[in-house]
C-alpha cells in the first residue's frame, strides 16, 4: 500500500505538549481530535556507511528511509509493517510491507533481528544491504482540522536505542515535542 502526501515538522523544545495541543485547538482551522493517543515504535534500518541519517543531517530534500513500525508496547513487535518513506521537498510517499511472520516477536534478541533483517534484505529490499540502526518510541496525539484536510500530529516522550550494539539496553530520553502537519 502506498500514500502520498505534504509534511512538514517542527520540533518544540522544553515545551510543554500541552500547550502545542491547545494551540491547535483554539486555532483558525478548529483540531479536533482524530485517533485515540497511542505509542508508536519504530527500528531505523540504513547501510553500513549510514547515507540515510547523512542525507538528513545534511539536509538533502530527496531521501528515503526504511523501518519496521509498529504499535503498542515496545518490548516486541505487534503487527509490525515495514515502510519504506521516500521524501522530496516536503512531499512524501510511503509503501506499507505487512510483515505478519514476525508478529510477537522479540526485537531485542539478536537472533530474531537477525532472522527479520534477512527477511528484509532478501524479500523487502533487493538492492541494497541494510541493517538495523536505531530504536524509536513515543507517544503520539492525532488531530484532524474542522474541514478533514489537515492532520496533525504530536509526539512526545520520545526515546531512542542505539541497537547495532547488543549490550546498550538503555534508552535516552528527550524532553522535545514534535508538531507535524
Amino acid at each position: 500500500m502506498e500514500n502520498r502526501r505534504i509534511e512538514r515538522k517542527w520540533v518544540f523544545r522544553k515545551v510543554d505538549h500541552l500547550l502545542v495541543l491547545n494551540s491547535l485547538l483554539r486555532s483558525k482551522f478548529f483540531f479536533k481530535y482524530h485517533y485515540p493517543s497511542r505509542s508508536i515504535n519504530s527500528i531505523y534500518y540504513d547501510d553500513i556507511n549510514l547515507s540515510n541519517v547523512t542525507q538528513n543531517l545534511d539536509g538533502v530534500s530527496n531521501r528515503v528511509k526504511y523501518r519496521v513500525r509498529w504499535y503498542g508496547k515496545n518490548d516486541h513487535l505487534n503487527k509490525p509493517n515495514f515502510e519504506i518513506k521516500k521524501k522530496k521537498n516536503f512531499e512524501t510517499h510511503k509503501k506499507n510491507v505487512p510483515l505478519k511472520d514476525f508478529n510477537k516477536i522479540s526485537y531485542d534478541s539478536e537472533k530474531n533481528l537477525n532472522y527479520l533483517t534477512k527477511f528484509i534484505n532478501e524479500n523487502i529490499i533487493l538492492n541494497k544491504k541494510l541493517l538495523p540502526t536505531v530504536l524509536i518510541s513515543y507517544h503520539r496525539t492525532y488531530l484532524v482540522s474542522s474541514n478533514n484536510l489537515i492532520r496533525a500530529t504530536v509526539d512526545q516522550e520520545i526515546k531512542s536505542k542505539k541497537i547495532l550494539n547488543f549490550k546498550n539496553d538503555f534508552f535516552c530520553n528527550f524532553n522535545d515535542i514534535i508538531l507535524e502537519l
